[in-house]
């Protein structure tokens, strides 16, 4: 026999998998080099690599939702290297990450997001939940 408690918490987990659901949608795969993964990835884990697998794959999704906006520039490159979008290519943690080789999450949001996959909802932007700015929460960022 099961709680309350257990069955209120196995209700509120299956609502919980089912709202990520109707949010994750899958736009399309874009084209990109093994170059353009592995940076994806760099900058997936200078933002976010400390977090769930969701989270980065968010800021996956935030890149490859600019790259198709029309907004930002056109490539994964152009997108990462726009002045003043993110601060960790602009420092140099991301040619860092580059150097030793991004981790295994990383490489595999950015790969998801590069074949489509988008977890925010068609944000644009993110920061960091305490910065109190609005937005769909996903591990550390809130995504707009």
């Amino acid at each position: 026999a099961k709680t309350m408690e257990q069955i209120e918490a196995e209700e509120a987990a299956r609502r919980a998998e089912e709202e990520k659901a109707k949010r994750t949608k899958n736009l399309g795969a874009i084209a990109a080099s093994t170059d353009e993964v592995t940076l994806l990835a760099a900058l997936i884990q200078s933002e976010s690599g400390n977090q769930p697998y969701e989270g980065q794959l968010g800021v996956g999704a935030v890149v490859m939702n600019r790259v198709r906006s029309g907004s930002y520039p056109n490539t994964i490159q152009g997108v990462i290297s726009a002045p003043g979008q993110f601060g960790p290519a602009a420092t140099g943690k991301v040619s860092a990450i580059l150097a030793s080789g991004p981790k295994a999450s990383c490489m595999q949001a950015a790969q998801a997001a590069i074949g489509g996959m988008d977890n925010t909802g068609g944000a644009l932007s993110f920061a960091p939940v305490s910065s109190g700015r609005g937005g769909l929460v996903i591990g550390n960022h809130s995504f707009y």
